[in-house]
């Protein structure tokens, strides 16, 4: 190899140094200030904050063995590597290197040599002076007090020499003094008054102290409008501003006032209210996705997901379910933005997705509610609800756990939703084992169009309990829909007398003749004839209501048979109580006949239910129902 060709080669690994340098400068910077805004929001043993200070300590260790130092030049909203910018923020709130910058520091240095304690102090040095008030830190002062062996910085001595007159005469004013000039402080000054001019109230000025006044006035306040000095003050409905009479206000005038009206003044104080709440977590979720927006390498933006995961798994399980419900819409949007760009990053993004997803996390938010921790249900209700219908029977789980009226609220319009959309989903909510919400759900069902939900009242015949089974017989007696009464006839082989009694008195005559005819055939079986008298009685109602003349028939035919027997004598008088249901001139002469039988007990059942009849008073419940 010739000379010149070694040169060559030198030159080019020179150069390829010097880029990898310059690259690992700007993720090394980055680091940084990412590991400070970490560092700001959460405490030192928080997970997150902790893997911010390994992560920088290891690249800034890697940095310094391959190249000795660090040397960052920083400008007002940039610091600079090799003369080129490898970090920029102009936003001065929350800017590291204009925190830096106005505070003097020109050039810092980090050498090789530092350990992880000296590290870990840098550190902290510049978390404690970023979170202090600006007219309160003094990084330069804090580098020189901490005086860390492998740090080294510039700041100019014009800016020092400045800091210190400053606070010199801000002690000085604090004790009523004024500092001398400079130029005065050693010498004698001779000082001669004109007793008769010192109280003229004039001052004479030189003529070079006069152009010295016009030329600072020009420069200080150039080309500014009359109205300059106006000030804008914010109010609702104040009406237009006072004008002088014969002032013309000037092109291009500021408004005295900015009226906002009240909508306006609500979503300016939301706004304000909102920046004043942001919490430690949003922040720091934000900062993630700057993070996850800009990282390059898969390997690093794999760890910082990682570093997600295990936050969201934390915000779980302290029921803070606001971050997740943040966090999931953040994930969204940044796979929206990288989709076209980054799809290499896309795998990754969906394992996140599907981990944060699975149900496996419900059973933490199980124990918080089965501990009776204070949560905000609202946000656990929003947040559940994501994960969408497989989250359903949670939530109705968790209907009879939290006795609160906003999370029972949400989650009745949820369903409400639910059945209107797809009225087999009341199926996932009927539950012995709920009872709150299943009796919660029948009042939902009612509300809904009878060919619509009534199939769904089929899903209570197998429940044991009877008071849910009574509420939804009162839900199905509410609609006129032949399937309602086919529902009834499956509650009214129940084996709780109760429930068959009410299914049997909830019946109505739709018109459906084959049922009613079955019906009436029913009442010769043993079986009915085993049934208590009040379940006869009610079917009998049922007939009489019916009006149907087959009905009818039956009913007058049954009244007038005599016998002595028992049943016969029982279901005389449950003919009885369909003739006083049916109330027409036929039945009120047939039970006028009755009143002149000799079977006391028919007898007396026909003057009762006349006297109801005249009276308007309801059927009355045997008292002996032999």
């Amino acid at each position: 190899m010739t000379e010149e060709e070694r040169i060559k080669d030198q030159a080019r690994s020179e150069q390829e140094d010097e880029a990898q340098a310059f690259q690992q400068a700007r993720e090394l910077v980055l680091a940084l200030a990412n590991t400070i805004s970490a560092l700001k929001i959460f405490p030192a043993h928080h997970s997150s904050a902790i893997h911010f200070r390994r992560d920088f300590i290891s690249r800034l260790k890697a940095f310094l063995d391959r190249f000795q130092k660090l040397e960052l030049e920083v400008g007002e909203f940039a610091f600079y590597y090799q003369g080129k910018p490898v970090y920029q923020d102009e936003i001065s709130s929350k800017s590291l290197p204009f925190f830096f910058y106005k505070d003097g520091l020109r050039v810092l240095a980090l050498y090789q040599g530092m350990d992880e304690q000296e590290i870990g102090e840098f550190l902290e040095l510049v978390r404690t002076e970023t979170a202090k008030p600006a007219e309160e830190s003094d990084l330069v002062n804090a580098l020189w007090l901490k005086d860390l062996a492998n740090v080294q910085y510039y700041a100019p001595e014009e800016f020092i020499e400045n800091r210190i007159l400053e606070e010199r005469a801000e002690s000085l004013n604090k004790k009523g003094l004024q500092i001398i000039p400079q130029e005065l402080a050693n010498r004698v000054v001779e000082i001669k008054v004109d007793r008769q001019k010192i109280f003229s109230g004039q001052v004479e000025l030189r003529p070079e102290e006069k152009q010295a006044l016009e030329s600072f006035q020009d420069q200080e306040f150039p080309d500014l409008p009359e109205t300059w000095q106006q000030t804008l003050s914010f109010a609702e409905g104040e009406g237009k501003p006072e004008e002088i009479p014969g002032q013309e206000k000037a092109p291009g005038s500021l408004p005295e006032k900015v009226t906002l009206n009240r909508a306006e003044m609500d979503t300016l104080n939301q706004l304000i209210e909102r920046n004043r709440q942001l919490l430690p977590e949003e922040e720091f979720v934000n900062l993630m996705m700057e993070i996850l927006a800009l990282e390059k390498y898969l390997e690093q933006y794999r760890a910082n997901l990682e570093i997600l995961r295990t936050f969201y798994q934390e915000s779980i399980k302290a029921g803070r379910f606001e971050i997740p419900i943040l966090l999931d819409k953040k994930i969204k949007d940044l796979k929206a933005l990288i989709n076209q760009d980054q799809p290499e990053k896309l795998p990754l993004l969906e394992s996140f997705a599907a981990a944060t997803s699975s149900l496996q996390i419900l059973d933490e938010v199980r124990k918080l509610v089965d501990q009776k921790a204070e949560l905000n249900y609202l946000a656990l209700f929003d947040y559940v609800k994501q994960f969408g219908d497989r989250a359903l029977p949670f939530l109705a789980e968790f209907y009879e756990k939290i006795d609160n009226p906003e999370f029972r609220a949400s989650l009745r319009q949820l369903i409400r939703s639910k059945l209107q959309e797809n009225p087999a989903t009341a199926a996932a909510f009927i539950d012995d084992q709920k009872p709150e919400l299943t009796a919660e759900v029948i009042e939902l069902m009612r509300e809904l169009p009878g060919q619509k939900i009534i199939s769904q009242f089929s899903n209570f015949l197998t429940l044991s309990r009877r008071e849910l089974k009574l509420l939804a017989i009162e839900a199905l007696s509410s609609f006129q829909e032949e399937m309602a009464n086919k529902i009834l006839l499956g509650f009214m082989n129940d084996s709780d007398g109760q429930v068959r009694l009410k299914a049997t008195s909830s019946l109505k005559y739709l018109g459906d003749l084959s049922r009613l005819k079955q019906l009436v055939k029913d009442t010769t079986t043993r079986a009915f004839r085993r049934k208590p008298f009040e379940e006869k009685k009610a079917l009998f109602e049922f007939l009489g209501r019916s009006r149907n003349p087959e009905a009818f028939n039956f009913l007058k035919k049954t009244y007038l048979k005599k016998s002595i027997l028992p049943a016969a004598t029982e279901l005389r008088v449950c003919a009885v109580a369909g003739l006083e249901a049916n109330r027409s001139p036929e039945a009120l002469e047939l039970l006028r006949r009755g009143e002149k039988f000799l079977n006391p007990r028919v007898r007396q059942a026909a003057s009762q239910a006349l006297v109801r009849l005249t009276l308007g008073q309801p059927s009355q419940p045997e008292e002996n129902s032999r």
